[in-house]
């Protein structure tokens, strides 16, 4: 065991998280969203292990009562952090994903069952040794059984792929969260630990992946709508500078809320944000999986939808519709959300982009005439 490296190992650790919570605007900006509390949690729990973990090591093998207690302790501590780091990340995931309580409580009321039990063995193996045990000269020996904890991590590694994949089978590819960030560290740093007996990677390797998404959820930050999750106006007007320099087939699908000012009128504004949450959940379930969904501009949002046709563009507005009346047949909300759009494909030979945005939206106002109109005459 060379003290030295697993000293170096660990303060790099502690300190890439130190710094990353003290520059986090999500402690800053985001602090009433629980997924957001657990990222900061378990990112806490990792500083802390990152310090245990070292004291573990000093520990071992030195005589004297204090230093058999902080040997035991430690690796109890550490052994009932990993699994339940892992499980943490796994909710943090899901919750991120589908923003659903309830979701989670029916799913992590079982998939939370192998974190605890591990976290009790290692709290019975101070009584009876089955994980680790240390010896009269209080030195560490790792037992056979310990490798049932690279075995969990691995149920739940395989459990947070699983949980990305099945969204995106849904509702498309999700950016600005590089999964193999996360979990390629961690699954190199537990490969390593269980082959070298005595070398300490595991909470380093997770204080990288951290630190990876923590890089990551920047640019969401800086590309993502606070309220409804979409894309926002500046990553719009950077898809477009792109399209413009690209001889690519793109249309696009301006929308919108009619009578947004009734419901926030009427129903008051915590109803219109949920009004706009609605609308953006609506545009999710009818988009096709490449499409970009944005919101333009207050109760506006904009949809590109690259290489296709009129015939595509045709479905999509129908899929729209038809997410909207299933939405008002099935929610039960004190509104019903009603919808103008106008779509135009993009012609670079022929146009600027400033006429593709006015054609959307003339086309959008028309409808909105029409809506109107229908409206008036019931």
């Amino acid at each position: 065991m060379n003290l030295l490296a697993v000293a170096t190992s660990d303060y790099i650790g502690f300190m890439l998280l130190v710094a990353m919570l003290i520059s986090s605007k999500i402690r800053r900006a985001d602090a009433g969203h629980f997924e957001y509390k657990i990222f900061t949690a378990i990112t806490i729990l990792t500083m802390i292990a990152c310090v245990v973990d070292f004291l573990v090591f000093f520990s071992d093998g030195k005589s004297g009562i204090l230093m058999r207690i902080l040997n035991m302790a430690g690796n109890t501590f550490c052994f009932m952090a990993n699994p339940i780091f892992i499980a943490s990340w796994c909710i943090y995931e899901d919750l991120k994903l589908y923003h659903s309580m309830t979701r989670i409580k029916k799913i992590y009321t079982y998939a939370f069952i192998p974190a605890v039990i591990m976290g009790i063995l290692a709290l019975l193996n101070n009584i009876f040794p089955i994980i680790y045990t240390i010896d009269a000269d209080n030195v560490y020996h790792r037992l056979p059984l310990s490798y049932l904890y690279y075995v969990v991590d691995f149920g739940y590694v395989i459990l947070s792929y699983y949980i990305l994949k099945k969204f995106e089978e849904r509702y498309g590819k999700v950016r600005f969260f590089p999964l193999y960030l996360m979990v390629g560290p961690i699954l190199m740093g537990c490969l390593l630990q269980s082959i070298f007996y005595g070398i300490s990677l595991i909470w380093v390797s997770i204080s990288v992946g951290l630190t990876a998404i923590y890089m990551s959820l920047q640019n969401e930050f800086s590309y993502l709508d606070r309220l409804t999750g979409l894309y926002n106006r500046a990553y719009l007007d950077y898809q477009l500078e792109v399209i413009s320099k690209e001889k690519k087939t793109v249309g696009g699908i301006m929308i919108d809320v009619d009578y947004f000012k009734s419901i926030n009128d009427n129903f008051g504004h915590h109803a219109g944000d949920e009004a706009l949450i609605d609308v953006a959940r609506v545009i999710i379930f009818a988009k096709p999986d490449k499409a970009i969904a944005t919101r333009f501009a207050g109760d506006e949002f904009i949809i590109l939808v690259p290489e296709t046709s009129e015939k595509e563009m045709k479905n999509v507005l129908k899929s729209l519709h038809d997410e909207v009346d299933l939405f008002n047949e099935t929610e039960g909300r004190q509104y019903k959300l009603s919808l103008s759009m106008g779509y135009s494909i993009f012609h670079q030979d022929s146009e600027t982009m400033d006429d593709f945005l006015k054609h959307m939206d003339d086309n959008m106002y028309e409808e909105k005439q029409i809506n109107h109109i229908h409206e008036l005459a019931k």
